[in-house]
């Protein structure tokens, strides 16, 4: 695990140091550089967090004749199986480190047979130096992010953006054709960033690049895989769970392998309980981790009774006003602006667990492949409506014009009351359902800003950005698949790598911690996918064959446990001095002005309301704004300064 880096088509002196220097915190332990030979103008460079093969493993690493070179961010779980069948094939180790494997596959197999065997997390870089060339490959779900801008014959990349900002030929300038889908998902949606001309290598792509002619080709390897519904067949549900139960210690047991302690994150949930009752055949000493706010909707209570029943040694931490001013530095961590105050809770549960560790496993990836989350239940519902009676959407919105807003959240698993605008956005989800797509309303059931008040809230000259223009449809190709998995399999091109892992990847790595995620192993994916509807979403139970699996570990109130979304209570904190301050000196008149992406009336306007109901939705928006700014201040503005 660390963080890469590296340019081609050009020399800069001192670049490749500045580079591993600005984000050191990705790999503490060492540094790794490699200059091409014979005058190329290659060069990369690693910052190495030591998990595997701690004396030996140091990159960059070489085949046997040191014509391949490779500098790696990621862990291959699966490394010890790939290296038995390459020796078996000739190939001469010199190491223990997973990383070898990287250049032996790449002769063996070439790229793209390379990912495909490979099961972990990565993003890597592979320089042949006979061909001067070399491939920038990234995992399948996005884990590990890696960035790159390519202009006048200049190629430079990188885990994060700021190495890449090291150079005297990359500015941060804003992508203002950002702004718009931002607003709409609270990410920016692969490939594009909030930087100009700096790009994400999509999930599942690999880059090939020629230093001849200065030219890339980008290739997807790999994708959900969906079943046709007019010809899937499926097996059993008890042959369906016995696979999962055999294959889930499996998927636990490999992402274990570590030279270090392992532990993992625990909070109410049946994802991270099952992943920690898994490791617990393992291992007999365990630390958790579970993060809090003091709140009423606070998880620590149920995460403790868990981390009590397995006999894990628990630790918690708790979220405290004052934490609201590292939001800053969490935003430079980030790279990017994600809209949602719970990158707080994400830097200080990691700031916590890397007191004690180097690696931690968590739940994520579960409510994306066995239907987790009450949007997909919702969703689905629709449908079949609609499917019944093609109206049955236009009326359902009727009905709930006239349904008191309290009454939605029997309908929906959100940590607060919807309010006025969680009523309004359902109502429009359902007024327009039939007219869009699913990608389109996927999109408009999750957002926090309609089309309508995202124009309303632009400055005059900015108003022409409120458009879905930029949205992809749901891809025609998948249109036959069983309608449940065509939804799930959306959240696989954007929503899990660009809002879900960024999130963690960045927090943890901020403070030198690895993050493993057991569900993505993707022959769970694949399993996943092979299955019929009703072991997703049964009744009104969700990840149903996931809580069948649970009821064989535990008692029937921790597998049953009502799902507690997970979030940052802001409406408890606007009270505090700490967040007022912070939105006063984001969300000012004069700020907002000086910014003119938006109207200072309707920013006003939008702070009052959120003061007058305090109401989950008008939370949501503003730390979404405050989030934007923040990016502007640390990255456009240079206003602070991090090491």
């Amino acid at each position: 695990m660390c963080g890469i880096y590296g340019f081609a088509g050009f020399k800069e002196e001192g670049l490749l140091d500045r580079m591993g220097r600005v984000i050191r915190h990705r790999g503490p332990d060492g540094t790794g550089r490699y200059e091409a030979p014979d005058g190329a103008p290659f060069s990369m460079g690693m910052q190495r967090l030591s998990i595997i093969d701690l004396h030996g493993g140091w990159q960059p690493v070489f085949n046997e004749d040191q014509s391949i070179a490779v500098c790696y961010n990621g862990e291959t779980y699966n490394y010890l199986e790939l290296r038995t069948e390459l020796e078996a094939k000739g190939h001469v180790f010199t190491t223990h480190s997973d990383t070898e494997c990287l250049v032996h596959g790449f002769e063996e197999w070439g790229m793209e047979g390379l990912l495909q065997r490979m099961n972990g997390m990565a993003a890597f870089c592979i320089y042949d130096v006979r061909k001067k060339e070399f491939f920038i490959g990234r995992d399948r779900c996005g884990q590990k992010p890696l960035y790159y801008t390519h202009a006048n014959g200049r190629f430079l990349f990188g885990s994060e953006v700021k190495s890449l900002l090291q150079s005297q030929h990359v500015t941060a300038e804003p992508n203002l054709a950002a702004i718009d889908p931002y607003l709409t998902l609270r990410n920016v949606p692969e490939p594009a960033t909030m930087f100009k001309g700096i790009f994400t290598l999509p999930t599942a792509h690999y880059l090939h690049y020629k230093l001849s002619d200065n030219s890339l080709t980008i290739r997807r390897y790999w994708e959900v895989p969906l079943l046709d519904q007019r010809t899937a067949t499926y097996k059993s549900d008890g042959e369906y769970f016995e696979e999962l139960e055999a294959l889930w210690d499996d998927c636990v047991k490999l992402c274990m392998r570590s030279d270090v302690p392992v532990g993992a994150y625990l909070s109410a949930g049946v994802d991270s309980s099952l992943t920690v009752a898994s490791m617990t055949k393992f291992s007999s000493n365990i630390n958790t981790y579970s993060v809090g706010f003091d709140s009423p909707v606070d998880e620590t209570p149920a995460a403790r009774e868990t981390a009590k029943f397995l006999g894990t040694n628990h630790h918690e931490i708790i979220c405290q006003p004052e934490d609201f001013a590292l939001l800053p530095k969490i935003v430079w961590h980030m790279d990017r602006p994600v809209g949602d105050a719970l990158l707080i809770a994400f830097y200080k549960l990691a700031e916590g667990a890397s007191k004690d560790l180097k690696v931690v496993l968590g739940g994520e990836g579960a409510d994306e492949a066995f239907a987790g989350y009450s949007f997909q239940g919702v969703i689905t519902k629709v449908e079949k409506m609609r499917r019944k009676l093609p109206f049955a959407p236009m009326l359902g919105s009727m009905a709930f014009k006239v349904i008191p807003h309290a009454l939605l959240n029997k309908f929906f698993t959100f940590p607060a009351d919807l309010g006025s605008q969680g009523k309004k956005r359902v109502i429009d989800f359902l007024a327009k359902y039939n007219g869009r797509d699913l990608n389109h309303n996927f999109n408009a059931l999750r957002t926090l800003w309609s089309q309508d008040e995202r124009h309303d809230v632009y400055a005059e000259s900015f108003k022409h950005l409120a458009t879905e223009e930029w949205m992809e449809n749901e891809k025609e190709k998948d249109k036959n698949g069983p309608f449940l998995d065509r939804l799930l399999k959306l959240q696989y091109d954007e929503w899990l790598q660009d809002w879900a892992l960024i999130r963690q990847d960045k927090n943890t790595m901020a403070h030198s911690l690895e993050y493993r995620l057991p569900f993505l192993d993707p022959r769970l994916i694949e399993l996943a996918f092979k299955m019929p509807a009703h072991l997703k979403i049964n009744g009104g139970t969700d990840k149903y064959i996931e809580r069948k699996l649970a009821d064989k570990v535990f008692p029937p109130h921790i597998a049953r446990r009502p799902k507690i979304p997970f979030y940052l209570p802001v409406e408890y904190f606007l009270d505090k001095p700490q967040f007022k301050e912070l939105v006063n000196d984001t969300l000012n008149e004069t700020a907002v002005k000086k910014r003119g992406y938006f109207n200072p009336k309707k920013v006003t306007a939008l702070l009052e309301n959120m003061h007058r109901t305090r109401e989950f939705v008008y939370c949501k928006q503003v730390m979404s704004l405050v989030v934007l700014e923040l990016w502007h201040q640390v990255f456009v503005d240079k206003a602070y300064k991090f090491d």
